[in-house]
């Protein structure tokens, strides 16, 4: 009888010793931030023509501790997508990659989207150093940001660049490219790691033609 008591108390402290770890596991899944994502309300969306101090607010407001620097990242987004005052979208246009060297930081991921066969399967390059980048490399990103991510882990933040939606844009070849390319809900996105205390451009992934 002792033992067979012996046996059932056992039994139970482990039962609890496992209930007790399952909910410390469940508490701790409820106190987990859920991703790490920031919509941008429509007054925002357009880099080149929203608030600049408001968007690096609400930017600062979505993450505890908060980020620093929001206003170079902010300049360098802008290099990117708007005209040299900063304030005017360029549209859905083509970005040479080897004209901001200087704001790389390395290794820098070149992730493309690839279908064979009926199956979408994603590439991965990863460059080291400028002197490993082809002589001609681009891509296409415009004025609108629709969500921008931080990956505490990787102390990263990925901005998506949507095609649909981006103001101004050229004419002719350019402006049809454009409009094709929105249609197909293309999208671009740039990712940006810190060093030295400043932003720069650290991955991109272009999708030009994705299944909408």
């Amino acid at each position: 009888m002792r033992l067979l008591a012996r046996s059932a108390l056992g039994c139970a402290l482990a039962l609890a010793t496992l209930a007790a770890a399952g909910n410390a596991v469940g508490a701790r899944a409820q106190a987990a931030p859920s991703a790490q994502v920031l919509m941008l309300p429509a007054e925002l969306s357009n880099v080149c023509e929203a608030d600049a101090q408001a968007l690096q607010q609400a930017m600062a407001r979505q993450w505890r501790p908060s980020l620093n620097a929001l206003d170079q990242w902010t300049q360098l987004v802008r290099s990117f997508s708007c005209d040299l005052s900063g304030q005017r979208d360029l549209g859905w246009h083509r970005v040479p990659l080897r004209a901001y060297e200087s704001a790389i930081r390395y290794p820098l991921t070149w992730v493309e989207t690839e279908t064979q066969n009926g199956r979408t399967r994603r590439k991965v390059k990863t460059y080291y150093s400028a002197s490993q980048l082809p002589p001609k490399i681009d891509f296409w990103v415009g004025g609108r940001i629709d969500e921008i991510r931080y990956d505490k882990r990787l102390r990263r933040i990925d901005a998506r660049f949507p095609a649909a939606g981006s103001r101004g844009g050229g004419n002719g070849a350019a402006s049809a490219a454009a409009a094709a390319a929105a249609a197909q809900c293309a999208y671009t996105t740039l990712q940006f790691r810190q060093q030295n205390g400043l932003w720069l451009l650290s991955g991109v992934e272009p999708n030009l033609s994705p299944r909408c």
